[in-house]
């Protein structure tokens, strides 16, 4: 929805008394903080699914809408971003030059942004800015007491965030963020989120953003054998595992000539293009009907989950398009730290489980049995005897990490010499008419 012009407003506020234009200036600047975060989402709009040509750097990978943020360009902290420069010194300048530099050649933005939108992002430039660096070496200066929360916090955003800050899976858990992003945590905290109901907190002043960011950074982290384990049921099949909607259109990166590509969910699952084994195109993917041609994921393992996340967010995955942050992040962090070695587990040539099946019985029957029975039950349609022949590597994944959208246990603090018992002793079950 457009806003009134700003002129109308000056008029409007300016009758309704002193006080309330201020208002109205406070509002100007956190919202002018929310489209320097990311204008799309401020006026739940969509980002052009071109790159921004001005955005030229090639040492970072983005997607094609976030190349387009003005973060991107010009920094959390606002001094400037993957070699470009920043906002900074355009503190206290004309908001008439400002809006003027946002129609200019280096900001292609004509259609992306109308009046109301330039006037209000170049009133942040002009007047919103805080310095971050200083704000972040006074938080480091306020010790909280261990286990104690800002009040403000508690009482504020647990509503929403949960007391620990790992309530919504749109987000990273916000000891992790505060931690490893702190002057993007302190530009929320202080605009808000764009297109969000999430309450601005500049009116507080720095004094209460400082000791806020201080408590949060006292926060739980992510537990990591949980997000690994959710990474792996997510590398299945993340439609089902997160509850999303099956896609009804074929993923843009899988060939259309490919076995699957009338069946456009089957497209969107990693392990249709990297294979269940990891090596894509170098491994089991080579041939047959799975076959994609694309490369596997075993040289992202030991990456930063960070950089893999923006690879899945990038234009070749476009998965920041239908999937939370924190499903991002686990996908991310099963890629770097969750990958085993299947050739160690499995017999690439034979597909032969390199355990001992007597072994495996024991432990069968103590973890899995329950479900699956001591004969082995099935698994929707398929003899779970039959499914370990067949293909192995699925049932290693599936026993690492769990089924999507299921109880199943994941097995992945399991030792691995024990897990590849069980897949030995799994093998040996019988098919009984």
């Amino acid at each position: 929805m457009k806003h009134k012009t700003l002129a109308t407003l000056v008029v409007l506020f300016a009758s309704l008394g002193g006080s309330l234009a201020i208002a109205q200036d406070a509002a100007s600047l956190v919202r002018g903080g929310r489209l320097y975060d990311n204008f799309a989402l401020e006026n739940k709009g969509r980002a052009p699914n071109h790159p921004n040509p001005v955005f030229k750097t090639k040492q970072v990978r983005l997607s094609a809408a976030d190349s387009w943020r003005c973060v991107s360009c010009h920094g959390w902290d606002y001094k400037g971003a993957n070699g470009i420069i920043g906002v900074a010194a355009k503190q206290k300048a004309d908001p008439a030059s400002i809006i003027a530099i946002l129609k200019d050649a280096n900001h292609p933005y004509e259609e992306l942004l109308d009046e109301t939108d330039r006037a209000d992002l170049a009133s942040f430039i002009v007047s919103g800015q805080m310095d971050m660096p200083r704000l972040l070496e006074a938080s480091r200066r306020i010790k909280p007491v261990a286990g104690s929360t800002d009040k403000v916090f508690a009482t504020v955003c647990a509503n929403c965030h949960g007391i620990d800050g790992d309530h919504l899976r749109q987000t990273q858990p916000l000891g992790d963020s505060a931690r490893a992003r702190p002057f993007e945590v302190l530009h929320t905290i202080i605009n808000g989120h764009p297109g969000g109901n999430m309450p601005a907190l500049r009116t507080l002043g720095e004094d209460a953003v400082t000791r806020m960011l201080s408590s949060l950074q006292t926060l739980p982290s992510i537990n990591l054998a949980a997000s690994i384990a959710n990474g792996g049921r997510l590398f299945d099949d993340w439609q089902l595992q997160s509850g999303g909607q099956r896609q009804a259109l074929p993923h843009p990166s899988y060939p259309a000539k490919g076995y699957f590509a009338n069946a456009p969910a089957e497209t969107w699952r990693c392990k249709e293009c990297h294979g269940w084994d990891y090596k894509g195109n170098q491994g089991r993917n080579a041939t047959g009907i799975h076959a994609t041609g694309i490369r596997g994921i075993r040289a992202m393992a030991g990456a930063d989950p960070e950089k893999i996340v923006g690879i899945l967010r990038s234009s070749v995955h476009i998965f920041g398009a239908v999937m939370k942050y924190r499903d991002l992040q686990d996908l991310a962090n099963f890629v770097s730290y969750g990958q085993v070695d299947m050739d160690a587990l499995i017999d690439p040539r034979t597909g032969v489980a390199r355990g001992d099946a007597a072994r495996g019985a024991a432990h069968y029957r103590t973890m899995c049995a329950g479900c699956h029975g001591m004969e082995g039950r099935y698994v929707g349609k398929r003899f779970i005897g039959r499914l370990t022949k067949e293909d192995p590597w699925h049932a290693m994944h599936n026993i690492l990490n769990g089924h999507p959208d299921d109880n199943m246990p994941a097995l992945r603090e399991v030792d691995n010499k024990v897990v590849a018992d069980i897949l030995a002793h799994m093998q040996t079950l019988k098919e009984r008419p």
